[in-house]
């Protein structure tokens, strides 16, 4: 047991010493830190009352001259369509080639709210006597992506053109470019051969996506024969241009052009265009021929002339025929 008296108070340990009363306490303000502390709080609203008088200023003071200056200062990039390469005979006879043209071109993003859409769009339709159902069904199906335009129609009369410029203010989202339509100067000859072009379709951007091709909303391909064959050689790459709108969508400068439209590349086959014309006129010659001895249940044929030496097809013509879309 322990010497020490029950109920005796031990000694304390040498670590607890007396508060030494040179040092004070954290948790007191003294003058020193207190007035610290104020300065440090007037430059804090100093700073913070500079900023609300700027903000103040730019948006109160300055504010409608900032938003003219915004709204005229938007860029908008747009491809630039290159020319697809001609389409030559076996003796080097452009079949199908390139003349200019005026395109008719709707940006969804920039056409009125809905109570004024849809009246606009029948304008519009009227004007260039397309159907207006179909307008509307394609600008309702661009609502999830209003950046890419429409093309409404190409090959545009002058005074479809001159009516819509003069109009510019009743048709917003409305941009009149110049594009490229397909030439064909022997017209129908060969039609089913040659194929047709048109605008890519939800669809096709979509397969053309899957082969990593770069294919965007409004471009150009072929649909058949051989401008769809050989649509990657044929199509070129399309350039960037910019141009400088308002907030309505209209032009406040030029078009400035950020890299050149490269042309497709010709494509050059075996077929000879002065057979192929006459293939086609005996197809109509046998047919005509044929009704004339009461043979009224023909109503068309296929011819295909071969070259002997290698293979080559030199004619393929069918009846009837169809007129191509350029």
């Amino acid at each position: 047991m322990s010497d020490t008296p029950y109920g005796e108070r031990r000694n304390p340990s040498p670590r607890f010493l007396p508060p030494d009363p040179s040092v004070s306490a954290p948790y007191r303000l003294t003058p020193g830190l207190a007035v610290r502390v104020g300065i440090l709080g007037i430059v804090a609203l100093a700073v913070f009352g500079l900023l609300f008088f700027r903000l103040w200023s730019l948006q109160v003071l300055s504010g409608e001259r900032y938003l003219k200056a915004a709204q005229n200062n938007q860029l908008r990039t747009i491809r630039v369509e290159a020319p697809r390469g001609p389409i030559l005979d076996a003796e080097g006879r452009v079949i199908v080639g390139n003349t200019p043209g005026t395109a008719v071109k709707l940006w969804v993003g920039d056409m009125p709210k809905k109570q004024g859409r849809y009246a606009m769009i029948k304008r519009l339709a009227t004007v260039l006597d397309v159907p207006a159902g179909r307008l509307a069904q394609e600008v309702d199906d661009r609502a999830v992506d209003p950046l890419t335009p429409i093309t409404v129609k190409t090959a545009v009369h002058d005074d479809q053109v001159y009516y819509l410029q003069e109009h510019a203010s009743e048709f917003p989202g409305v941009q009149i470019q110049q594009t490229y339509l397909r030439d064909y100067p022997y017209q129908s000859l060969a039609a089913q051969v040659l194929g047709y072009v048109g605008e890519i379709s939800p669809q096709e951007l979509k397969a053309k996506e899957r082969l990593k091709a770069d294919y965007r909303m409004g471009d150009k391909i072929g649909k058949s024969g051989v401008e769809s064959t050989f649509d990657s050689y044929l199509r070129g790459a399309a350039g960037v241009a910019q141009i400088r709108v308002d907030s309505l969508g209209r032009p406040q400068g030029p078009l400035e052009l950020r890299s050149d439209a490269k042309p497709g590349t010709a494509v050059r086959l075996t077929l000879d265009i002065k057979l192929q014309r006459a293939a086609e006129r005996a197809i109509r010659y046998g047919i005509q021929l044929a009704r004339d001895n009461k043979q009224y249940n023909v109503g068309g044929g296929a011819i295909i002339a071969l070259d002997p030496r290698d293979g080559a097809v030199r004619a393929m013509a069918s009846y009837p025929t169809y007129k191509r879309s350029v």
